[in-house]
């Protein structure tokens, strides 16, 4: 199974998509005005997809999940967060906080792949 791009709306989503999930799941900040944003989710989920599936799927699916940073019902997720620039992204695993990294760093992304994969692997 392939990992999904989610958009989350309000901070309801957010609290029943992340911070009760019992897995490891990413979080990314974007903007509709911000192509690079766009781009790494794409690109994010690419990368993640084929280390899977050289892992012969040894992982459970990691869903991404997209906060808009300019939707209003976005508002009080990005409050919580403050990310300082876009793309901002972060890792959770059942719901605590584990990893982060900022902008269009290919290095810090797979990185942060490799640490959502193993933790993955763990549950």
């Amino acid at each position: 199974m392939d990992s999904k791009i989610i958009p989350l709306q309000n901070i309801d989503e957010f609290k029943a998509s992340i911070l009760i999930e019992e897995r490891v799941a990413i979080l990314i900040f974007t903007a509709e005005w911000c192509q690079p944003s766009l781009n790494l989710v794409t690109q994010m989920k690419k990368e993640l997809d084929q280390q899977r599936k050289r892992l012969s799927q040894q992982t459970g699916a990691i869903n991404i999940f997209v906060v808009d940073h300019e939707k209003e019902g976005c508002y009080q997720i990005v409050k919580q967060f403050a990310p300082t620039t876009l793309p901002y992204v972060y890792l959770f695993e059942k719901g605590k906080y584990i990893a982060q990294f900022g902008g269009l760093d290919v290095f810090a992304m797979n990185k942060l792949i490799k640490k959502a994969l193993e933790s993955s692997r763990a549950l």
